[in-house]
């Protein structure tokens, strides 16, 4: 898997992508309510898949883009909210921000068993940090609305997939790895490669 990197070569026709995210910012504005409904289905989410930069080589887009991003994706999570709230299944809506690998950011819901129940994930940091909120601010939404987490974006190989890999358990751990375990009994290796905050907005 590789790195994010940043975008090297000039990237012409900026106004055609702010108008490909004004498009794909109206595309992720209902969820898809058939989909989560379905009792095999845990979540559902999106991404911004705009080229160049969600492609099999991801790269960062410049900050000012990618507040662009997270405007849509605040817009599109009130939306959310009102739409699942009317389904009446409970669930636990979230945002969660890529930092640096920014173009990995996402709205999801999650189903959940009860009222005001949060997920909780492998993922999550024990790190003790703030929330970069003079890094991504912007006059177009206020992140101050929203409680953070902070998570690991991490490449992960999981034990069962060794068999047919060319390196080893040993090979992951000299080369930075943690060995971990999610749901009491599957193990994985885990690599940080930079931070995701799960963001829920206050009093919602």
């Amino acid at each position: 898997m590789k790195k994010y990197s940043h975008i090297k070569k000039k990237i012409r026709g900026w106004k055609r992508r702010i108008k490909q995210i004004d498009r794909w910012g109206g595309d992720i504005q209902e969820p898809n309510l058939e989909w989560f409904a379905l009792p095999s289905t845990r979540d559902v989410y999106r991404r911004c898949t705009i080229s160049p930069f969600y492609n099999a080589e991801k790269k960062h887009p410049p900050m000012w883009f990618y507040k662009l991003l997270i405007a849509k994706f605040i817009t599109a999570y009130d939306r959310w909210k009102q739409a699942f709230d009317e389904l009446g299944i409970q669930y636990d809506l979230q945002l969660w921000i890529y930092d640096p690998s920014f173009i990995r950011s996402e709205i999801a819901c999650w189903k959940v068993q009860e009222l005001n129940q949060l997920m909780k994930f492998s993922w999550e940091s024990d790190l003790v940090k703030s929330f970069p909120y003079d890094t991504f601010k912007s006059k177009a939404y206020n992140l101050n609305d929203f409680e953070w987490i902070l998570a690991a974006e991490e490449h992960v190989h999981f034990e069962n997939d060794f068999e047919n890999a060319d390196f080893t358990a040993d090979d992951l751990l000299s080369d930075g790895y943690e060995k971990k375990v999610q749901n009491k009994d599957e193990i994985y290796y885990a690599k940080r490669l930079g931070d995701m905050w799960i963001g829920r907005r206050k009093n919602s």
